[in-house]
């Protein structure tokens, strides 16, 4: 069941405006832009709010899409400008019945300090070919997705 208190919507709307501000097309086929958000619901933060971003591409094998929560810039008092992973938790149940078939689902682990995790679940949408991956953090050249200002007010960042 999607959670309220995401930003979700927020996140996938403001993406698909940006893109056409721009004067381009979104690259993303409808079906694999239907897939993100459904997908997208089934991220929960386990405290605040979180915003879930997205990367596509096409690949020899079908598409890839990479799912992840994204981080929070803090804004004022001590954390000024740190940016903060968020936890959250993701119900691959969920996850599982937006395919159409499955023929993969693993967990990959990386360890170190910068390592994390990424579940990987392959296999279609319809009759399109599909690889997510859902990772426990987000990349860097991403940037932060929200921004928490001393008082506690939240923003997304555009």
């Amino acid at each position: 069941m999607p959670h309220a208190h995401l930003i979700v919507q927020h996140a996938l709307k403001q993406v698909d405006l940006m893109v056409g501000q721009r004067g381009q097309r979104d690259p993303r086929p409808a079906w694999l832009a239907d897939f993100v958000q459904h997908a997208a619901d089934w991220f929960a933060p386990l405290s605040g709010v979180g915003r879930v971003g997205y990367e596509c591409e096409p690949t020899e094998q079908g598409w890839e899409a990479r799912l992840y929560l994204g981080s929070t810039e803090m804004v004022g008092g001590k954390d000024d400008g740190q940016w903060k992973p968020q936890s959250f938790e993701l119900n691959l149940l969920g996850l599982r019945d937006c395919f159409t078939t499955l023929d993969e689902f693993r967990w990959n682990v990386a360890a170190g300090e910068t390592g994390g995790s990424f579940i990987t679940i392959r296999g279609t949408v319809g009759e399109h070919d599909l690889c997510l991956k859902a990772y426990s953090r987000a990349p860097h050249r991403a940037g932060p997705a929200l921004r928490q200002f001393h008082d506690g007010r939240v923003q997304p960042i555009d």
